[in-house]
């Protein structure tokens, strides 16, 4: 492979991209979504300020500017808009130049395969950190219009969660890179693209939690035979219960690491939403209902500390778009073009 091709090749991706309509639609909607997410983000801050003053219960630590950000990746990842983006831009790389008859062209001219799909998957990630770096400007500009001045540790989560956001969208980008390589045709490949991506993202983490539960576990256990015994038949059956429903988190959990849209809100909420962080993950939020006192001594997770504690996900966050991007390569470079 010859790195200079390569550059070529990613710079001239790149070129055609920014200078299409459809780039231009997407970062116009990007920033209307963002700019609408931004301004819900800062009210947010604002009332979670007005509560921590007022010693609410659920509000740990003093609120972060990064709070504002949890409407942003809800944009990103709970609401659809970075799979969105990430897929309108990769999802007709290979099969548009098969429906143009281009590609067996392109493929002539002294290149190897693998310079062109490399070349393609760096000009559309680069493409994607154009239009998700614009945003995230746009976002932080709005802060500073407003007087709100992010601290440089701030600013530093705020990276964070840009590169976050970066792979979240790579990962769709993959999934339609792949999906572009595997159909013959620009909709075949979009339709596949949707077709997978809501397979992991809602059918196998909401129907396997559920199959799971009932397969491994049977059903939840009743209280019908504990109502009328002793106190300490009642507290067996609680703690019975509370067993049943930490088995079932724990196969839930599992099944959701299928969702990257899940594995990506669950590792951006810690940044943005420390206080619920530690109340639902580190304390549990049962026992913090019961006891709000738990929480008196707990110090605020430093980033390194959520990183340890994610880990896992952040290992499969990573996996799933060299996976998508492995098995397009190897397609492609199997790929009869007669």
């Amino acid at each position: 492979m010859d790195l200079t091709r390569l550059a070529t090749i990613s710079h001239k991706e790149m070129s055609d991209h920014i200078t299409s309509r459809r780039f231009l639609l997407i970062l116009v909607i990007t920033c209307l979504v963002l700019g609408i997410a931004a301004a819900n983000g800062v009210n947010n801050y604002n009332n979670a300020l007005e509560s921590y003053k007022n010693g609410e219960v659920g509000f740990l630590f003093f609120p972060s500017v990064l709070r504002a950000f949890g409407e942003i990746t809800n944009s990103f990842g709970l609401y659809g808009l970075g799979a969105v983006i990430g897929i309108a831009i990769g999802f007709d790389l290979i099969s548009g130049e098969r429906e143009g008859k281009t590609l067996k062209t392109i493929l002539s001219r002294p290149m190897y395969r693998d310079e062109l799909i490399n070349g393609k998957a760096i000009g559309g990630i680069a493409t994607i950190g154009i239009i998700s770096f614009l945003g995230f400007l746009i976002v932080v500009a709005i802060l500073l219009i407003l007087g709100i001045v992010p601290s440089l540790d701030e600013i530093f989560l705020i990276g964070v969660i840009w590169l976050l956001t970066m792979l979240f969208m790579a990962y769709s980008f993959s999934l339609a890179l792949m999906s572009s390589v595997l159909a013959k045709t620009s909709s075949g490949a979009l339709i596949l693209s949707i077709l997978i991506f809501v397979t992991l993202t809602y059918i196998i983490p909401v129907g396997g939690g559920a199959f799971g539960s009932s397969l491994l576990l049977g059903a939840e256990p009743s209280d019908s035979s504990y109502n009328s015994g002793s106190q300490f038949q009642k507290d067996s059956f609680e703690s019975i219960q509370a067993e049943y429903e930490q088995k079932r988190l724990e196969i839930h959990d599992f099944f959701n690491m299928f969702s990257v849209r899940s594995v990506y809100n669950n590792i951006a909420s810690a940044i943005t939403l420390p206080s619920h962080y530690v109340i639902t993950e580190k304390i549990g939020h049962v026992d913090f209902a019961l006891n709000p006192d738990l929480a008196e001594n707990v110090e605020k997770p430093t980033f390194w500390e959520i990183i340890g504690d994610k880990w896992i996900k952040i290992i499969v966050f990573i996996m799933w778009p060299v996976l998508f991007f492995s098995v397009a390569y190897v397609k492609f470079m199997r790929m009869d073009l007669r």
